[in-house]
């Protein structure tokens, strides 16, 4: 009864924190556009910051939480600090303050769902629920973010300043859920790990550097373009109501695919499902860069449940198989520094030239023009064509990588029956 008890909390937590994400996307990025009127080059910088801060100390939260202090007590500290700095967003009317802001705002915001998965896989049997506990994340991403965009429009007006003490509010209560939840005890002082021993342990292996190195060139991709999918359809003049809806139907259909991962991964193995999803992700973008109605974006957002939901179910069960008993935490901040960090500062820094006329914007017309023959329609959508041929380079570095790995089986069954 215990042990059932606690993946009904794991249940609830998941649900309830992911709300946050829900307020700060799509609303977020449409509040600094629409009521502060940062550009969209303007709001990359300020997004941008969170792969800045998971460079910087992913891997610190990680180790500390594996080797140091409790992972309960180090989600919480994380949490309030990130309600407490979104907060402070909507007191500030200048670049300047939202990017000094979110300096802040991502330092504690960036570990809080790695933080979680790792104290997650601390607790027996923990791997075969996971995709099942994410399928719950999604739901309440889907709750938050229709009820925020029925809210904005129809007890609004179309006013977002609501987001920030809705935030705080979300919070609060997804820790009332995490508190009654067990924690394991930590290694003895004798046997804990430095630092660099850690990420030995990881970066020693070459199928965990080249699968990170095929995670940055796929997230690369799919970072900016899914954030800018929200000005694309507020540009072809849909309403809070309709962009809620592509975003809370993308969520929608990565149910299914979570809630059967385990299955799925037993059956074609992580690498070969991460395949499918960047060949996936190739095509989705070119499909958004085509599309002329917002009607055509939610269409297509269907795909997300492969783009998104079964790369990364895959890619955070293959982490978790590399990081032994001990290392849960450190694994999955590993895959957020690449995943998030390298990727998204990529993303962020690339698609804001290219959107906002810096200096890549005309050498990707000349691509698009020049070397694809493809009309040049502009900045925005110029930038969709960029992360699909992002996410074909990660298609080629999947295969080969499938390929690597089903070699070295051979060779292994090979000697072993000599």
């Amino acid at each position: 009864m215990a042990h059932q008890r606690k993946f009904l909390l794991f249940r609830a937590l998941f649900f309830v924190m992911q709300m946050p994400v829900a307020i700060s996307l799509p609303y977020f990025v449409l509040y600094m556009r629409e009521t502060v009127g940062l550009t969209p080059r303007e709001i990359s910088y300020v997004v941008g910051i969170a792969s800045v801060s998971i460079l910087l100390f992913q891997q610190f939260w990680g180790y500390i939480a594996d080797v140091r202090v409790s992972k309960k007590l180090l989600i919480v500290l994380c949490a309030l600090g990130a309600a407490g700095f979104f907060f402070m967003f909507g007191r500030a009317n200048r670049l300047q303050d939202f990017l000094l802001i979110s300096i802040f705002y991502q330092f504690f915001c960036t570990p809080i769902y790695q933080l979680i998965h790792g104290f997650l896989f601390t607790h027996e049997g923990s791997e075969a629920r996971f995709g099942n506990l994410r399928a719950y994340a999604s739901l309440g991403f889907i709750a938050c973010n229709l009820v925020v965009g029925i809210m904005a429009d129809r007890l609004f007006k179309g006013n977002l300043h609501f987001i920030f003490e809705a935030y705080l509010v979300v919070t609060a209560v997804g820790l009332c859920f995490l508190f009654p939840i067990p924690e394991r005890p930590r290694p003895p002082r004798h046997e804990r790990p430095r630092f660099l021993d850690v990420q030995r342990h990881f970066l020693a292996r070459p199928e965990v550097v080249w699968f990170l190195v095929m995670v940055f060139f796929y997230q690369a991709a799919h970072t900016l373009s899914y954030q800018m999918q929200a000005l694309l359809m507020r540009d072809m003049k849909a309403d809070n109501i309709l962009i809620s809806t592509s975003y809370s139907l993308a969520a929608l259909v990565e149910l299914p695919v979570f809630f059967s991962a385990n299955r799925l991964i037993r059956r074609f193995g992580e690498i070969r499902l991460i395949l499918f999803a960047a060949a996936v992700q190739t095509v989705r973008w070119m499909l958004v860069w085509n599309a002329d109605t917002p009607e055509q974006i939610i269409l297509i957002s269907l795909s997300h449940a492969f783009t998104f939901g079964l790369f990364y179910a895959a890619a955070i069960s293959f982490m978790n198989r590399q990081a032994g008993p001990h290392l849960k935490a450190s694994a999955q901040t590993l895959f957020a520094l690449v995943y998030f960090g390298l990727a998204g500062l990529l993303g962020n820094f690339v698609g804001g030239q290219v959107t906002g006329g810096g200096a890549l914007s005309r050498g990707m017309s000349w691509l698009v023009t020049g070397v694809l023959h493809l009309p040049d329609r502009g900045g925005l959508r110029n930038l969709y064509v960029f992360c699909s041929l992002l996410a074909l380079i990660s298609c080629g570095l999947c295969l080969w990588l499938t390929l690597s790995i089903r070699s070295r089986e051979k060779s292994l069954t090979g000697d072993l029956t000599a």
